[in-house]
């Protein structure tokens, strides 16, 4: 989870490492140059997309079969079990300068507890991130069918590697938002910690005295209540922060959700200060050894000016959502789902990160129940 939040981080980081850099290379270069080495990316066009084509079948293994409790130790390869086939009627023109991403993180263990789907619209510099609950039900057949498994599951299977937990992840997603994100940004924990500390760390209202003690992870959480600096260490406890020592203080996957959107807006405010110009050696330092991302440095580089221009940019988060749900496994085992509710989520992407002229429906959809 605070991998998730790593990850919104480092897209900020990017951010802010993009205008940092750009001022300096802007005077070595000079503005012509800037300008002809600097632009936005190319978003991948629809025959790219195997989503828009109705007769498509993937080939790749994209469901597993898994046996409980020791599901790796059972794979099963089975046929690619996610149709993505976009309904053949309907205008799917692209937005103009509407791009989509998603951003994700992940610890030792490959958790991703923190997914989410962000979109920026250079039009209107409006950014939006869709925070995606870690337990949220995907229509896949494998016995764990939480979209936090993607990752992992893509990434251990399909003999590619990260490149292929990346595109398990966008598949899975699919199913979820309509379509899959242009570009991806993915933050390992220790660029998080990194990332706040070079920063100088951010200002957070804890909202009560957090306390969480767990031997078996070595994880230790104690941060008094109250507005105050947290450095890196400290903010992602803040963002990982779930189950409490004391139960009245234990928080919802939607809670956590929220700090971690709150963490960004205070990342990115420390970001524009012009003092963080000092910080590019560093900031590029943790790009290079703890972010992956398909984006190059000069396509980051422009969404750093972007949010550099004018105003800059305003960004707007939210929640996909769900309802919290209890599914029994066996008779004595259930286990907790969050199930998408498939009203409320279509509106929501259609007003924020849909990238289409056209609305997406539940004929795009493929939700589990």
């Amino acid at each position: 989870m605070l991998k998730r939040l790593i990850n919104s981080r480092r897209l900020l980081v990017k951010t802010m490492v993009i205008t940092s850099i750009s001022a300096l290379v802007v005077v070595g270069v000079g503005f012509s140059a800037w300008r002809a080495l600097v632009q936005p990316p190319s978003v991948p066009t629809l025959s790219e997309q195997p989503f828009f084509n109705p007769n498509y079948r993937d080939t790749h293994d994209t469901a597993f079969d898994f046996a409980e409790p020791h599901p790796d130790d059972a794979l099963i390869n089975a046929p690619d079990d996610l149709p993505f086939s976009l309904a053949s009627s309907g205008d799917w023109t692209r937005k103009e300068d509407f791009f989509t991403f998603l951003v994700f993180g992940y610890d030792d263990g490959l958790n991703t507890d923190t997914i989410m789907v962000a979109a920026y619209d250079a039009v209107t510099r409006q950014a939006y991130i869709v925070s995606i609950p870690r337990d949220t039900r995907v229509d896949v057949r494998r016995n764990i069918r939480r979209i936090n498994s993607a990752y992992p599951v893509g990434l251990r299977h399909s003999g590619e590697g990260h490149a292929g937990g990346v595109d398990q992840l966008k598949r899975e997603l699919q199913t979820l938002i309509g379509f899959r994100p242009d570009f991806y940004v993915s933050v390992e924990e220790e660029a998080f910690v990194r990332l706040i500390d070079a920063v100088g760390g951010v200002y957070i209202n804890v909202p009560f005295h957090m306390r969480y003690d767990d031997p078996c992870q070595d994880l230790r959480i104690n941060i008094p209540a109250g507005h105050q600096l947290l450095n890196g260490e400290n903010a992602l406890h803040f963002v990982r922060f779930r189950l409490g020592n004391d139960p009245r203080h234990t928080i919802s996957d939607m809670q956590r959700m929220k700090h971690q959107q709150e963490l960004i807006n205070a990342v990115m405010q420390q970001m524009m200060s012009p003092r963080m110009i000092a910080q590019v050696p560093e900031l590029i330092r943790t790009y290079r050894d703890h972010v992956s991302t398909d984006l190059t440095m000069l396509q980051l580089l422009w969404f750093a000016e972007q949010a550099s221009l004018g105003a800059g940019i305003t960004l707007h988060t939210y929640n996909y959502p769900t309802t919290s749900t209890r599914i029994a496994i066996t008779p004595e085992v259930f286990r907790w789902y969050e199930i998408p509710d498939a009203t409320d989520a279509l509106e929501l992407i259609n007003r924020t990160i849909n990238p289409f002229t056209t609305d997406i429906t539940t004929a795009n959809l493929q939700l589990a129940n």
